[in-house]
C-alpha cells in the first residue's frame, strides 16, 4: 500500500513537470499557430485547399484592377510581434489541377500585385490587413479561366497551418456569358427615373426571350419604346401575336417562344433599319424618334396597362447614333459602358436598391411598376432571374 502511494505521487510529480514543460504563453497546452483567411465584407473565412475564390471581369474591367484580402490569425494570442511572410505558388496551382482534374492556366504573375509582409502586432492575434490585386488586361484569353496562388510560407515564432496556408483565386474574363436577367409578366412594365429625349438619329436594342405571345388587348405584347413614336412591340389589330412592329410596320418574322432574340432599331435621318440577331431584316421610311413629350418610354407597356408581356431582358441600351450592321452583330452580348455614344445602358443583370443601374453614369435608373388593378402605376419589388442556361441567341 504504501508503495501504491509513493508510485502515484510520483507520477503526479512527472505530470506536473510535463505540464510545465509543455505549457506554452497563453496558457494552452499545444503550440502556437498561424492561420491564413480571406475576408468577405466584415467575416472572414479560413484557407482551404478544396476552396477557391472566383473573380470575374467584364470588357469594361480591361485596363483596372480587381483586389481581394486576407489576414493571417494566430491559435492565441502572442506576447512578441510576429512577422508573416507570403507569396505567389504557381506549384500549388499545379497540385491543385492534378488533385480535382482541372485545368486553370497559370495567372500572369506580372499581372498581380501582393502583400508580401504581414504583421501580428504582441499582445494581438490578427494580422494587419494584406491585398491581392490582379491587373485585368487584353492579353488574357476570352471566356478562359486562370488561376494564381497565394500561399503562407513562415510566420516568426509560430508554426504554419498546414491546411490553411495558401488561398486559391480564379479570375476570367467573361464575354457573352449572361446568366442573370431581368423577368417581367404582362402585369408590370420598366420605366426610367428621367426623361428619355434622343431626338434623331438614335439606335434601340436589347436581348429578348418571350414567355409566351399572351392574348392581352388587341393581341399586343409590348417590348420597348414610346407610344406613337419610335416603338417595338408584338402583334397588333390584324398582325398575328407572334410577329414584331417596328413604329407600325410589321417586319414579316414569326417569333418564336421560349427563344432568345437580339433586336435592334435603327433610326438615321431618312429611314429606319431593323435587325434580328445581327441581320439586317427591314429597311423603311420612317424616322419616328425617342422623345417622351407625352407618353414615356417603357419597357413593357404601351397605350396602356392591358398591352404589357410575359419575357426576360437582358443587355438593354439606347444610342444617340445609328449604329452599323458590324456594330450591333458584333456587340450583342456586352458593350464598353463608356462609350461616349451611349444614352443609356441597362445591363439587367444586377438589383441594386429595387432598381436596374444606369451603366453610362447617366442616372436613367430602372424602376418596376405595377400596370393592373390596385398595383397600377406603383412601383414594386424586382429581383434578378437566374437563367438555366448562358443567354445565346442562334
Amino acid at each position: 500500500m504504501k508503495f501504491t502511494k509513493l508510485a502515484f505521487i510520483a507520477m503526479s510529480c512527472l505530470s506536473v513537470i510535463s505540464c510545465s514543460n509543455e505549457e506554452k504563453e497563453g496558457g494552452e497546452l499545444f503550440e502556437q499557430q498561424a492561420i491564413l483567411y480571406k475576408l468577405e465584407g466584415t467575416s472572414r473565412k479560413q484557407a482551404d485547399f478544396s476552396q477557391k475564390t472566383s473573380v470575374s471581369a467584364s470588357i469594361s474591367d480591361v485596363g483596372t484592377k480587381k483586389e481581394e484580402r486576407f489576414v493571417v490569425a494566430l491559435a492565441k494570442e502572442n506576447m512578441q510581434d510576429v512577422s508573416v511572410h507570403l507569396s505567389l505558388s504557381p506549384q500549388e496551382v499545379e497540385k491543385y489541377n492534378k488533385t480535382y482534374g482541372t485545368a486553370f492556366l497559370p495567372f500572369p504573375e506580372k499581372n498581380i500585385e501582393l502583400t508580401s509582409t504581414l504583421n501580428i502586432k504582441a499582445g494581438n492575434v490578427t494580422s494587419d490587413v494584406g491585398n491581392v490585386k490582379m491587373a485585368i488586361s487584353p492579353e488574357l484569353k476570352d471566356n478562359t479561366p486562370y488561376m494564381f496562388a497565394v500561399t503562407m510560407n513562415s510566420a516568426s515564432g509560430a508554426n504554419v497551418m498546414k491546411t490553411s496556408k495558401t488561398l486559391f483565386y480564379t479570375v476570367e474574363l467573361v464575354k457573352g456569358q449572361i446568366n442573370k436577367t431581368i423577368r417581367i409578366k404582362s402585369d408590370a412594365y420598366l420605366e426610367p427615373s428621367k426623361r428619355v429625349a434622343v431626338g434623331t438619329p438614335f439606335t434601340m436594342e436589347g436581348l429578348i426571350y418571350v414567355d409566351e405571345f399572351s392574348p392581352t388587348e388587341a393581341n399586343i405584347s409590348t417590348f420597348m419604346g414610346i407610344e406613337g413614336n419610335a416603338l417595338m412591340r408584338f402583334g397588333d389589330s390584324g398582325v398575328d401575336p407572334d410577329h414584331l412592329q417596328a413604329s407600325g410596320t410589321d417586319i414579316g418574322i414569326k417569333f418564336k417562344p421560349k427563344k432568345w432574340y437580339h433586336i435592334a432599331m435603327v433610326v438615321d435621318n431618312s429611314k429606319t433599319t431593323m435587325y434580328v440577331d445581327g441581320k439586317k431584316i427591314i429597311e423603311f421610311a420612317s424616322t419616328k424618334d425617342l422623345n417622351s413629350y407625352g407618353d414615356g418610354f417603357y419597357i413593357g407597356r404601351s397605350y396602356n396597362g392591358n398591352r404589357g408581356i410575359n419575357a426576360h431582358f437582358s443587355e438593354i441600351r439606347i444610342w444617340n447614333v445609328a449604329r452599323s450592321g458590324a456594330q450591333i452583330s458584333e456587340n450583342m452580348y456586352e458593350v464598353d459602358e463608356k462609350n461616349s455614344d451611349l444614352y443609356a445602358y441597362w445591363k439587367m443583370n444586377e438589383v441594386v436598391d429595387n432598381k436596374i443601374k444606369d451603366a453610362t453614369g447617366n442616372g436613367r435608373d430602372l424602376v418596376m411598376k405595377g400596370q393592373k388593378g390596385a398595383i397600377e402605376g406603383q412601383i414594386v419589388k424586382m429581383t434578378v432571374f437566374e437563367e438555366d442556361a448562358p443567354v445565346k441567341v442562334d
